[in-house]
């Protein structure tokens, strides 16, 4: 059979990463390598949007995509036209957001949603389709099969107890995109999945709720094996929370240093992980953890304790002296609240002023994310059901002190500091890196969000489509 997957563009109204970034599309790559008897091809519609020459080109049998919450109406649009092209292939979408809300993809353009891990229901959809060409599911764990305007729902599929059954990506899939991967000022970018899940309860973030806060990870030996086959520089970690199992990650260390692997990480954690574990970063540091991403969220204990975080100002302040200690840069992320003033984008700007190894900061407004019980909350108050603005930088709640304009005005005029004082951080005037293949797309990425902010007011009044 022939398999086609889709990786759907972001919304129109999407802001976030979408032209300061393309990854590759890790989930489709190591679902593509789960059905190796098939003929698989893949269509990254960040960087080719041409689904209909494909279609017709390709002529598939199933069309699979994978959906955040920002893909739901591009990924619906991708049925549609498969549909469209030939109703007798099988669409199934899976993914983040059609893990944690299902019955937004409960469409007529849609016959399979995949709900949960991904790669042994997958297989067993494929499977029964090459052999009956009907579609007769039920009997698969995980799913939602849309029927006569209703989800009907199959008995849940339970997590496993770690990631070793998932087939290591195929990347070949993504050959033809790989020059055109980068994320902000690196250009050579690969991505890597050595673990799922969060144990944390932080009231705002989805991760916990897609695992039912499990963590559940991959073997050293096979990370490593993945690693080996990996030619780009710049890996990034595409964990939720990597360094939660130390034992593991000094294992994976080891391992590492063994093979004689020569990289460049990035990594997410918490602040609270680092000050419990510092030898760990180090030892990391050493074989190439330039980054780490984690959620500062406040420069204050009780913004923090709002969100429910279970950090401090203390804890936040110590683990930023130990990363810089060893070396590594931190991407910090702030919340931005919805009763924040100029001054409290102020106290943020200072605060990374003060801390050099802050090379990047992200202003996040804070974001009740579908399917959340933080969503349940605050349901009464959202603004807007348009997931296009789901985006982690719009407001889909009221502020309550400034305008929403006034708002992202501030948010435009403090990312302008965040620019400028990454450049002289992480020294990228340097000709090495100024010159690098992908700077014209990262400047051009760079106008575009500038523009799109100063108009984001309007996108939340956007109503949100009906049925496509």
């Amino acid at each position: 059979m022939r398999i086609l997957l889709v990786n759907p563009p972001s919304g129109d109204l999407t802001i976030g990463l979408k032209y300061l970034a393309k990854i590759e599309p890790l989930g489709l790559e190591i679902i593509g390598a789960a059905v190796p008897d098939h003929e698989v091809e893949l269509l990254d519609m960040e960087l080719d949007t041409d689904l209909e020459s494909t279609l017709q080109r390709f002529n598939p049998d199933i069309v699979g995509a994978s959906a955040q919450v920002v893909q739901t109406y591009t990924a619906q649009r991708v049925f549609k036209t498969a549909k469209e092209f030939n109703p007798i292939i099988l669409t199934v979408v899976g993914g983040h957001h059609a893990t944690l809300c299902p019955h937004e993809f409960n469409s007529r353009f849609i016959d399979v949603v995949v709900i949960g891990e991904g790669v042994p229901a997958f297989r067993e959809i494929v499977a029964r389709w090459d052999k009956r060409r009907v579609i007769d599911f039920d009997d698969i764990q995980g799913l939602g099969l849309p029927r006569e305007g209703k989800l009907h729902l199959t008995a849940p599929r339970p997590f496993p107890a770690n990631l070793d059954h998932m087939p290591r990506p195929n990347r070949s899939l993504t050959d033809k995109y790989r020059l055109r991967y980068f994320y902000l000022f690196e250009n050579s970018v690969a991505s890597i999945q050595t673990s799922l899940g969060c144990t944390f309860p932080c009231n705002f973030c989805s991760c916990q709720h897609f695992t039912g806060r499990r963590f559940i990870t991959r073997s050293p030996e096979l990370i490593v094996e993945d690693l080996k086959t990996i030619k780009e520089d710049f890996i990034m970690f595409c964990d939720d929370h990597t360094f939660i199992d130390v034992k593991r990650l000094e294992r994976l260390h080891d391992l590492i240093v063994e093979a004689g692997i020569k990289k460049r990480y990035f990594a997410y954690t918490r602040t609270d992980c680092v000050v419990k574990n510092p030898d760990i970063f180090a030892k990391w540091a050493r074989i190439g953890l330039v980054l780490v991403m984690t959620g500062l969220e406040a420069v204050d204990d009780t913004r923090i304790s709002e969100v429910n975080k279970r950090t401090s100002v203390e804890i936040n302040e110590k683990a930023i002296e130990i990363l810089a200690q060893y070396g590594i840069g931190l991407s910090a992320g702030f919340l931005v609240m919805p009763d924040y003033t100029e001054a409290d984008f102020k106290r943020i700007d200072a605060y990374v002023r003060r801390h050099p190894n802050i090379v990047l900061t992200e202003l996040t407004p804070l974001t009740p994310l579908p399917g959340t019980g933080f969503h349940q909350e605050m349901r009464d108050q959202v603004t807007t059901h348009h997931r296009e603005v789901y985006d982690l930088a719009h407001f889909v709640i009221p502020t309550t002190q400034l305008s929403q304009p006034e708002m992202y005005r501030l948010i435009q005029k403090y990312y302008v500091r965040v620019l400028l004082r990454a450049i002289i951080r992480l020294k990228l005037y340097r000709p090495q890196v100024a010159f690098r293949r992908h700077i014209p797309r990262l400047i051009i990425g760079a106008w575009r969000n500038s523009d799109l902010i100063k108009r984001m007011h309007f996108s939340t009044s956007q109503p949100a489509p009906t049925e496509m």
